[in-house]
């Protein structure tokens, strides 16, 4: 297995200490975990590139973990705070993720080729948003409302971007 695949892996696997060090109110330390695991996130395609070892496998990798590492933060948050915005955006970005995964795999089925169904701007800009925003909540016990209304107003944003670029892929992929 190479570097960009055990990166991606790791992702998931950071899950837990991520979760058990939030849980038992190491804060801090559970967003630097965080904050690893997504930088992880662009580097397994920096290094997939740079060595010349994309593969179609190791795209589908990245996909399946960032997707595991998002909905499974976004139940979590669901559970642990009191908010309707965090559930409604989890709802809408985990039914997107499912949704777009199958029509991804639709599309592949058809054309053959990893490249047509490959992420684009809008798809960077949700995953910054998500990201910022799930590292911004959890500090949020160790910081004002304010920062907890700002996660919240950014996953929120990253759950409508998430549908208006799911919209534009069905416009691309089927029409």
């Amino acid at each position: 297995m190479n570097l960009p695949n055990i990166l991606s892996i790791s992702r998931i696997v950071l899950l837990f200490p991520i979760i058990l060090l939030f849980e038992y109110e190491f804060y801090l330390i559970s967003a630097g975990v965080f904050l690893i695991a997504s930088i992880t996130d662009y580097l397994d395609g920096y290094f997939a590139r740079l060595n010349n070892s994309t593969s179609e496998f190791g795209s589908l990798l990245d996909l399946l973990a960032d997707k595991i590492f998002v909905s499974t933060l976004l139940v979590w948050s669901t559970f642990n705070f009191d908010s309707i915005l965090i559930l409604l955006s989890a709802i809408l970005i985990i039914s997107r993720e499912i949704s777009i995964s199958y029509l991804r795999l639709f599309v592949i089925s058809l054309s053959k080729k990893i490249d047509d169904v490959k992420s684009n701007y809008l798809g960077k800009f949700k995953t910054t948003f998500q990201m910022i925003g799930l590292g911004f909540i959890l500090i949020t016990p160790i910081t004002s409302n304010f920062i907890f209304q700002l996660s919240t107003i950014l996953i929120l944003l990253s759950a409508i971007i998430s549908w208006y670029s799911f919209i534009k892929y069905l416009n691309k992929w089927i029409v």
